[in-house]
């Protein structure tokens, strides 16, 4: 059973200071300590701002860098298991080196969590953390074990995302730029989740959903200073990261004709319906996790992991469609290049492969994955649809697959405004807003009348229950 409480700052103080590997730089003894009245908004905020700015900047390049190496890695690989599946390797078959490398750059990436273990998995549910005064920030030493595990880990093919592992390397980044320009102790704290948002804005080329995930997920409260320092920062790392890597959206659709009130009501029931799967889809994510650490107690996680890498490998090997964060299979729906077979078997393999992938520890997000199964699900709903209605009256099936998309993240992560920001930039459509603004409405209610927890506040507990790294 997860536990339903979390340990007092005091306790967790104590705790790090026993661990060499988790010494804090400081801690918040209470949200109380942190001040952000009206009267203390203007002092040192010129400052703040300027490390925010630097900070930033510095995620743009960092996140930017990270994101070009994980395309071109991801590329190189596929390439490599192309000509492996035509020719063979050294006369045997191109599956063996297939499972050996995913298994070894798998278990690597477990490996490297023992020296700093805040850098296993997303990272979300640490900064959110950190944001509660419940834990120090994460050391810089997280920051390259993140970079380096995370392209251990996706390069193979995990489904897993490159938003967490960004996300968590900004906080860092965030923390150290307060440390070395002497900032507050108060200061260093905002910039640790303000400047997280510029994470998400750089993994996903969108500024404004960075900016309300800071707002709406991380801190869940506006002050004027919190909501300059986040803007700041994102605004200099989107522009860094534009200057340097471009700017292309993720997800090339066109414009959409405005929908009819048949057409609103079948949104709001899609919708509801998401609301519940992501219940399930969180369920299968704890699940996974649970079943890593309850199987085989006691054999090395690394091992384990590296069987899960190994399994992906094969996976790749045989079908590269199943595996990896997803974007590309996602084009491929809203292209509607995908058979209704072919979306059903990825809707299946994908709703397992993402939580066991996640259930390895290694560093990756979620975000990536489940944009990948909301589309896959709206895909097959608009088709179903399409199937009962006069042709006259039929639904365009890519318009579901992004209301999905944004319902399905709504669902699991509990952030509306986020994920319909997301979507409106990563497509760079915005005649969709409405549905997309009543699919996520509709999600969220019925995830929290379901009585399902956010995924982050899930893994948040999961951070004190004692598990071997």
């Amino acid at each position: 059973m997860l536990e339903k409480t979390t340990p007092s700052a005091q306790n967790l103080t104590q705790n790090a200071a026993k661990d060499p590997l988790e010494k804090p730089i400081f801690i918040a003894d209470s949200l109380d300590s942190l001040d952000e009245s009206l009267a203390q908004e203007g002092h040192g905020l010129l400052a703040l701002l300027l490390v925010g700015a630097l900070a930033g900047a510095a995620v743009g390049l960092v996140g930017g860098g990270f994101h070009w190496m994980l395309i071109h890695g991801g590329n190189a690989f596929a390439s490599l298991m192309a000509d492996w599946r035509q020719n063979g390797l050294f006369g045997m078959p191109g599956w063996i080196g297939a499972i050996v490398i995913a298994a070894v750059s798998v278990g690597l990436a477990r490996w490297l969590i023992r020296f700093a273990p805040t850098a296993a998995g997303s990272g979300v549910q640490h900064v959110e953390a950190v944001m509660h005064g419940e834990v120090p920030p994460a050391p810089l030493k997280v920051l390259p074990i993140k970079f380096i595990g995370g392209l251990l880990s996706m390069i193979p093919g995990m489904a897993l995302g490159r938003e967490g592992p960004t996300i968590q390397m900004a906080a860092v980044i965030g923390t150290q730029c307060g440390k070395l320009f002497g900032l507050s102790r108060d200061d260093k704290f905002l910039l640790y989740t303000a400047v997280a948002g510029s994470g998400l804005s750089v993994a996903f080329n969108a500024p404004l959903a960075g900016a309300a995930f800071v707002i709406e997920e991380v801190a869940r409260r506006v002050t004027l200073r919190r909501a300059l320092v986040t803007l700041v920062a994102v605004a200099t790392a989107i522009a860094v990261y534009r200057a340097y890597f471009g700017n292309v959206v993720d997800f090339k659709v066109g414009d959409f004709l405005p929908s009819d009130m048949p057409t609103m009501i079948l949104y709001a029931f899609f919708g509801c319906w998401m609301g519940a799967v992501g219940v399930l889809y969180n369920r299968s994510v704890l699940l996974g996790l649970n079943l890593f650490n309850n199987i085989a107690p006691r054999m090395a996680p690394e091992f384990k992991a590296a069987c899960i890498g190994g399994l992906v490998g094969a996976l790749g090997y045989y079908e590269p469609l199943w595996v990896g964060g997803g974007e590309l299979q996602a084009q491929t729906i809203l292209l509607g290049q995908l058979s209704i077979a072919t979306l059903v078997v990825l809707g299946l393999v994908r709703w397992s492969l993402g939580p066991l992938s996640y259930s390895a520890g290694t560093p990756g997000g979620i975000f990536a994955p489940l944009l990948l199964m909301g589309a896959t699900i709206g895909a097959l709903f608009a088709t179903g649809v399409n199937f009962i209605v006069p042709i006259d009256y039929a639904v365009n099936t890519t318009a579901f697959a992004l209301v999905g998309m944004a319902a399905l993240f709504t669902s699991v992560v509990r952030a509306p405004l986020t994920g319909v920001l997301l979507i409106v930039e990563m497509s760079g459509n915005v005649s969709l807003i409405p549905p997309l603004l009543i699919g996520s409405v509709a999600s969220a209610l019925v995830a929290t009348l379901m009585g399902g927890q956010p995924i982050y506040d899930s893994l948040r507990a999961r951070m004190y229950i004692k598990t071997k790294p």
